[in-house]
């Protein structure tokens, strides 16, 4: 491992108690159960809080979709988009780091995962930190939370996850699913349509 590595985590997740399986997905899709598809999607959707290992690093460093810039978050949170809210909930929550270099210090690996999956200018990408991060890496309101963070992080095939996050193994799982419920969904409806 080079200095700027940050270390992977090589343990594994207890997924015993994790909300799917691709048995249960088969059976459904078997059934054409297009509402347990659907509750299965929901419940898919939702990561249990018990795989986050407490480190901080989703709070220390975070981004906003990926890759906008602070300008162009603030400018959402001030449209009628429907990630509008969600805009104006982030910049309340994060502040801006002053350069990526200083963010570079901190996390260079989730760095460079979010510049090499940007769609724009990677030197435009805005990175942030939490308003309610205590020096000792702990959240100041953590009782308090908002909604977004106690449901955070959210499956989806652009999710960047810090390295070693207790999140990414489900995560990936879990949209991994989605996308086959997803596929079969739109495959039955073609069928119905045609």
């Amino acid at each position: 491992m080079t200095s700027n590595q940050e270390p992977e985590d090589t343990s594994l997740v207890d997924v015993t108690a994790l909300p799917s399986s691709s048995a249960d997905i088969d059976a459904m899709m078997a059934r054409d159960d297009f509402s347990g598809l659907s509750t299965k999607i929901e419940a898919l959707m939702k990561l249990p809080q018990s795989l986050c290992k407490i480190r901080g690093n989703c709070c220390r460093v975070a981004t906003f979709k990926g890759s906008l810039s602070y300008e162009d978050i603030c400018a959402l949170a001030h449209s009628d988009h429907k990630d509008a809210q969600n805009a104006q909930d982030f910049v309340t929550l994060f502040e801006p780091y002053a350069s990526q270099d200083a963010v570079r210090q901190i996390a260079p690996v989730f760095v460079d995962r979010v510049r090499a999956a940007a769609d724009g200018d990677p030197d435009a990408i805005s990175f942030f930190k939490c308003r309610f991060l205590g020096e000792g890496g702990g959240c100041l309101v953590h009782e308090d939370r908002p909604t977004g963070c106690r449901a955070y992080p959210f499956p989806h095939e652009k999710t960047i996850y810090h390295p070693g996050c207790g999140f990414e193994r489900q995560g990936r799982q879990n949209w991994k699913q989605v996308q086959t419920i997803v596929a079969f969904l739109e495959r039955r409806l073609s069928e119905f349509a045609g």
